[in-house]
């Protein structure tokens, strides 16, 4: 099967086994040119800095074109490279699409370079087909698109509260957005990911382009973890969740970790908290982060401590104190200093305390406001329902929405039917006999993506 036929056959079906047949098969027949277009298309590591894709809307179908798929990873190579940027991009991207045939052009090469197949295979799918072949065929690892995502941390209450001794690091948990910054020496492009779930986040262009004026200036390739913040969270995420009118000049990125990417790339980066967290102050002290990124990017403080003694209790316990005080911190984190980096894992060596509890739900319902009070003829809370902190949460969360954004939900209730939610509260509640909990003084914070079942 040519590969443009697999990619229509693998569009039309809806069944996970079908396009999983489909794509073993592909791979067992041979067909290279699909995976390489797999690669290119869904790595985020690889990028082509094109925005606009032309899309050919008239042409002869019998016409073969001269265009041919080594001629495509040609230019896919110089766009990579950033060796063709703007008008000379443009027309070198035009160039060929005039040279192709309409419909490889149109299901194919656009789409490689729009980052979308459309297919409708996720990566962790497609992974698990490739797989098993690589166990008799080593030649299809390199065709398993990385999946990147950052470290996670554990509670730090509960079991995990006796953890919560000996000497630790710590930090804040910024009210905000999780992103990866990976500065690739090679190509001198940075590409930016969503933290959990390792997709990517091009909203955020001031501070790439900040970022990327660093390159020239690193010994090597590296992956910045850090948390985008606004003036607030729920400002924050109204923001970047437009299509139009975006501006997120005013966000700002906190660095909180910097990884080697050969060691990111690897899954486990053995150079200790501390370690990691001295290169960064270094690359602060060197004023490379304010001159370059405008004092969009900066390096969150950590302090040390011993909580084996009563002085290092009481220092923690007045850091708490100045981050609920803050109100713009959403936790305090407790880091061991001689632990490693783990992308994609939850580990204890990070320990989160919060002074309240945030869970995230998805919008199961709507409840109209009291008809003889303020908000009669509106949404009055949403009901939201889901799994988190390991238990069912069911609970109305009228708290924390502006008038305004009670309208535009009550006027639109499809669109808004499976968003998720972040809540937060002072508590979980258990009524007896019952199985589902609820939550006590539950406050709406925002949305956690741009569509229904998305969490950024």
């Amino acid at each position: 099967m040519q590969t443009i036929d697999l990619i229509h056959s693998l569009e039309s079906t809806n069944s996970r086994n079908a396009k999983a047949e489909l794509i073993a098969e592909a791979y067992h027949a041979g067909n290279r040119e699909f995976f390489y277009a797999c690669r290119l298309a869904y790595d985020p590591l690889i990028t082509f800095g094109v925005q606009k894709v032309p899309f050919i809307e008239e042409g002869d179908e019998n016409d073969p074109g001269t265009f041919t798929f080594e001629d495509f990873l040609a230019l896919a190579e110089k766009l990579r490279r950033r060796e063709l940027t703007g008008n000379a991009a443009r027309e070198a991207i035009l160039d060929a699409a005039c040279r192709c045939h309409i419909g490889m052009w149109n299901d194919f090469y656009r789409r490689i370079l729009r980052k979308d197949l459309r297919i409708g295979v996720e990566t962790k799918t497609y992974n698990s087909i490739l797989g098993p072949i690589a166990k008799n065929d080593p030649d299809a690892k390199q065709f398993m698109i990385p999946v990147l995502t950052a470290q996670l941390a554990e509670d730090g209450s509960g079991r995990n509260a006796k953890l919560l001794k000996g000497k630790k690091l710590i930090d804040t948990k910024l009210d905000g957005v999780r992103l990866l910054s990976i500065l690739d020496k090679e190509s001198g492009v940075v590409t930016q990911l969503t933290g959990r779930n390792g997709s990517p986040n091009d909203r955020f262009t001031e501070i790439r382009q900040g970022l990327e004026r660093i390159i020239p200036h690193l010994p090597g390739s590296v992956v910045l973890d850090g948390e985008v913040v606004a003036g607030s969270f729920q400002e924050l995420m109204q923001q970047i969740s437009r299509t139009t009118d975006l501006d997120t000049s005013t966000c700002r990125l906190a660095l909180f970790d910097i990884i080697p990417l050969s060691d990111f790339m690897a899954g486990y980066c053995p150079i200790s908290q501390m370690d990691r967290h001295k290169m960064l102050v270094e690359l602060e002290v060197s004023g490379l982060l304010q001159k370059e990124t405008d004092g969009r990017v900066f390096v969150l403080p950590k302090v040390l401590v011993d909580l084996d003694t009563e002085e290092g209790r009481q220092e923690a316990a007045r850091l708490t104190e100045e981050a609920i005080r803050a109100g713009f911190h959403e936790a305090v984190m407790y880091k061991d200093p001689d632990a490693p980096y783990e992308p994609g894992r939850r580990r204890p060596h990070w320990l989160k305390k919060k002074p309240f509890i945030e869970v995230s739900l998805s919008i199961v319902g709507f409840e109209e406001g009291d008809p003889d009070g303020k908000y009669a003829g509106t949404l009055g809370a949403l009901v939201c329902r889901g799994h988190d902190m390991d238990v069912e949460i069911e609970t109305n969360v009228g708290s924390g929405l502006t008038d305004e954004l009670r309208d535009q939900i009550w006027r639109n209730k499809e669109a808004y039917l499976g968003m998720i939610v972040e809540i937060r509260a002072d508590a979980l509640t258990l009524e007896q006999g019952a199985s589902v909990h609820s939550l006590r003084f539950p406050r709406f914070r925002g949305f956690r993506g741009t569509v229904p079942g998305e969490k950024l």
